[in-house]
């Protein structure tokens, strides 16, 4: 079991675990305030994924309400089968709901067809996966310009050569994917991500394939990043360490969001 405790002055993150016999984590937080007032970038009322129907039907999210405001850093964890992925991929619309709905910028996503949703999400929305999904034919230069192409867009390349810069990349682009290591194909999968300057970066597990060193370089930078151009940032996760650093954490077990460290 996860308990999430907070307490308004604390200035660090302090992870106490209790005796192994209790099965128990305590985690102690603070947060960065976040401006109640800013615009929620995403919001959901209802929202509610069902696979299968009958004795057969999985629960993967019971309904679901939530904010998140433009500008957060929100951490969702969970154990594997939670339900964590599938929340992910609604609010990305890389799944429909089953019910309910997800506003983006108070446009409601559920009743768009799959051509728009195609468009949303080059336009608005960028992903980063556990296991990089890049394209073995293309470069890494070739890949992370991939969203662009898709949409028929012009680079930003003063934009697009700042955020390969970030990233420590400019070296890497005419390698295949084949000739990276994990930690190096993890950020051209981000630097894909943040070639179309979305407003939204959702990030699956986006450590899972690293080493412990590397996956806190490749969170590092996601935290720097968003916060530099203005990116909400979505990130699940099941390292307790990782979310703690974000402004907001969510839990979910069993399909049921809950724990939210900034009220809706």
């Amino acid at each position: 079991m996860i308990l999430f405790l907070q307490k308004n002055d604390v200035k660090k993150v302090h992870l106490r675990r209790a005796q192994p016999a209790q099965n128990v984590i305590f985690i102690f937080y603070w947060k960065e305030v976040v401006n109640t007032e800013m615009a929620g970038l995403i919001r959901t009322q209802g929202l509610r994924k069902t696979y299968g129907s009958g004795e057969n039907a999985v629960r993967a999210l019971l309904p679901c309400d939530l904010k998140i405001a433009e500008g957060e850093t929100v951490a969702v964890v969970g154990a594997s089968g939670s339900g964590k992925s599938t929340l992910l991929h609604l609010l990305g619309g890389l799944d429909t709901p089953t019910s309910g709905q997800i506003f983006f910028r108070g446009r409601d996503l559920s009743v768009l067809d799959d051509d728009a949703l195609s468009e949303f999400r080059r336009r608005h929305v960028g992903f980063v996966f556990q296991n990089y999904n890049l394209v073995p034919e293309l470069t890494a230069g070739e890949n992370i310009e991939l969203p662009l192409l898709l949409d028929e867009k012009q680079a930003d390349r003063a934009y697009l050569d700042a955020v390969i810069g970030r990233l420590g990349l400019r070296d890497r682009l005419a390698h295949y994917p084949g000739e990276l290591s994990g930690g190096q194909r993890q950020r051209v999968a981000i630097a894909r991500a943040l070639s179309a300057r979305p407003e939204l970066l959702l990030c699956d597990e986006p450590t899972g394939n690293l080493d412990s060193a590397t996956g806190r370089e490749v969170v590092r930078l996601l935290y720097e990043i968003a916060a530099e151009y203005g990116v909400t940032l979505v990130l699940v996760t099941h390292d307790l360490g990782i979310a703690a650093t974000a402004q907001r954490v969510l839990t979910i077990a069993d399909g049921q969001v809950g724990g939210d460290l900034h009220a809706c």
